[in-house]
């Protein structure tokens, strides 16, 4: 085999795995790209229906006392301040939520452009482990969940004990 046809070999091998280095950037890319866009509506949704739900209920209870029972004559009004408590705070939690998703989001994005990066280049990234961050938004969405149901139920036994 010739200097020439050696060159021409390297050559082709080196624009192969170019184009093998390009697509899989590609394809990564879009993959997270979709994954990305896809948890954020849903986190979007699920945080919006607590939330509005929640403030909602607020609502409800204050044009409650408001137009119907007066609170100095309410009976178990103890209930009525522990379901705005759950409220406020599923509210709470939804904000902070929103902040953790962000910030884990932003620190998954630019770990993924590095790792990108290093795999057009032919090496093997390390990933680093955000479990933390999304452990915590888990809990804190079974703490909105289990906080507005308690805090709807206190306010149905509000209402309930005020109307019968």
């Amino acid at each position: 085999m010739t200097e020439q046809e050696k060159y021409e070999k390297d050559l082709a091998e080196c624009k192969e795995n170019e184009e093998r280095n390009w697509k899989l950037y590609e394809a990564s890319n879009d993959y997270i790209k979709m994954c990305n866009e896809r948890q954020s509506r849903n986190i979007e949704k699920l945080d919006t229906w607590i939330m509005t739900v929640a403030a909602g209920s607020f609502g409800v209870s204050f044009a409650f006392i408001d137009k119907i029972v007066e609170i100095k004559g309410a009976v178990l009004a103890g209930f009525l301040i522990g379901g705005w408590s759950c409220f406020l705070c599923v509210l709470a939690f939804g904000f902070i939520g929103f902040i953790i998703s962000s910030i884990r989001n932003t620190l998954a994005a630019e770990e993924e452009r590095e790792a990108l990066i290093l795999k057009y280049d032919g090496k093997e990234p390390e990933y680093k482990n955000r479990s933390v961050l999304f452990d915590v938004n888990i809990v804190m969405g079974y703490l909105q969940i289990l906080l507005f149901i308690g805090g709807s139920v206190c306010l149905f036994l509000f209402i309930g004990a005020n109307i019968f």
